[in-house]
């Protein structure tokens, strides 16, 4: 049979389903830690060695245990944040960027570029989690991760990125989550890692060991594949949807078969390679494609979904870096994307990031929960009086209708329209020097949070600055 592009989306989105689930069962993953293997044999998988080879009854059942939505906890309650669902949607900056874009410099990322991504974030409403932004490269590697999320933490009371690539991270990360919270910090979700599997068809040693710790925990896990088509996955787009599936449902079976019941997050960031010069390519319509599609399968599985990015080629914050975030973006939250990884300041192909575009994403975040709030239609809303009233060819302007709604349509940080004459009289600034001047005010205004009492910023400082 067939099945072309011709084909309704949601039948090729079943068909890249039923292909990830032949790919699992026929050519299987290379999972690179026995204890992982072990896991996955005592649950009926077939095991070559370290190539773990896994059947639709085994997929089902992890996918019948793992929750479709889950709150990831505050510091305080009202902090939570619902995530999967119907309106679980939780939007997180950039994370990982090594060099800061300013001009046309660009520089090794510092600590104090890090603590600045944090302030930012805590004061900017459209931010719900402050990602680990930067790598701060003038520091030890092996104090980065602890010195890294020390400076996220004091900065701002909002939900973190918890930073785990290496089982020493894993340690450190249970550690402060102790001392923030107590012994029993893991009763409930509240340390969201982002782990990557390695295409194609791969679980990395260390990927497997902390999914396996963080799923006992109960602790949730978005798990990512970066497929890239024509390098580490076909060079079409249904055969990169199949091969980054297929990786993700055998790391629902790996974290559901450790415990059942634990949060995970299906991650996709998939991307078409330049077949000639080997470059992810993020500013191309593929991308777009791809989140959409991705979102989908996930939601044909019943899972939470990160899909999509403010991700941009560009390298400079211009007209051009900010259609393709504008793009990226908004494809995956209008197909229904919980968790908005990526989402604020990130430049060149992920390899930078500016503060200036960190607060231009946020507008863009800002416009796009606006865009999918959904219309109300209540009885003030419909304003059949004052239809009524007004009557054909009358105006709403004098309307005390009109005066209690007048602000409905106002975002924060958006320019409001005026000529262009006295735009120009005034200096003529363009969105990127507007951006400039608020990083500044809101650099200058931050005010970091009061909720951690005197003997648990002590712990922390002793632990994370040692």
């Amino acid at each position: 049979m067939n099945l072309g592009a011709e084909l309704p989306q949601a039948a090729s989105i079943a068909a890249v389903h039923e292909s990830a689930l032949r790919v699992l069962e026929r050519t299987g993953v290379l999972v690179q830690d026995d204890e992982a293997v072990e896991v996955l044999r005592s649950r009926g998988a077939r095991c070559d060695g370290r190539r773990v080879f896994l059947d639709e009854d085994l997929v089902q059942r992890a996918l019948s245990t793992a929750p479709s939505s889950f709150v990831l906890a505050g510091r305080r309650p009202e902090l939570g944040l619902p995530l999967g669902g119907v309106d679980g949607r939780v939007f997180g900056s950039g994370s990982g960027a090594a060099y800061m874009l300013e001009g046309l410099t660009m520089r090794p990322g510092t600590l104090a570029d890090l603590e600045n991504t944090a302030k930012l974030g805590h004061q900017l409403p459209a931010i719900d989690l402050n990602s680990d932004c930067m790598e701060p490269l003038d520091l030890p590697e092996a104090v980065r991760t602890r010195r890294g999320t020390h400076a996220r933490l004091v900065a701002s009371d909002k939900a973190i990125e918890w930073v785990a690539s290496v089982d020493e991270d894993v340690d450190e990360g249970e550690r402060i989550n102790e001392i923030l919270f107590g012994a029993e910090w893991h009763s409930r979700p509240r340390a969201l890692i982002v782990l990557n599997t390695t295409a194609p068809l791969q679980i990395s040693g260390e990927t497997a060991r902390i999914l396996l710790r963080w799923a006992r925990l109960g602790q949730p896990v978005c798990m990512t594949s970066c497929v890239m088509g024509g390098t580490t996955g076909p060079a079409t787009i249904a055969g990169v949807l199949a091969v980054q599936h297929a990786e993700v449902l055998a790391t629902v079976v790996l974290g559901q078969a450790t415990r059942e019941g634990s949060p995970f997050v299906y991650g996709g960031l998939p991307v078409m390679a330049s077949l000639r010069t080997g470059a992810a390519q993020f500013g191309v319509p593929e991308f777009s494609r791809l989140a959409v599609a991705t979102a989908q399968l996930a939601h044909l599985c019943g899972l939470p979904v990160r899909a999509g990015a403010a991700a941009t080629d560009a390298h400079a914050v211009d007209g051009r870096a900010m259609a393709e975030s504008a793009a990226g973006l908004s494809a995956a939250v209008f197909a229904g994307a919980h968790f908005l990884f990526q989402a604020a300041g990130m430049l060149s192909s992920f390899n930078a990031l500016s503060l200036e575009k960190y607060v231009l994403d946020a507008d863009l975040i800002t416009a796009l929960r606006a865009a999918v709030d959904p219309v109300r239609a209540g009885e003030d809303d419909l304003a059949e009086d004052v239809v009524d009233a007004v009557g054909p060819g009358g105006g709403y302007l004098a309307q005390a209708h009109t005066r209690r709604h007048a602000r409905d349509c106002q975002r924060p940080g958006r320019q409001q329209p005026e000529p262009f004459a006295r735009w120009a009289a005034e200096g003529g600034e363009d969105a990127v020097a507007v951006a400039a001047r608020r990083v500044q005010e809101l650099l200058d205004a931050h005010q970091p949070p009061d909720d951690l009492d005197a003997v648990t910023r002590r712990q922390l400082d002793q632990y994370c600055l040692a």
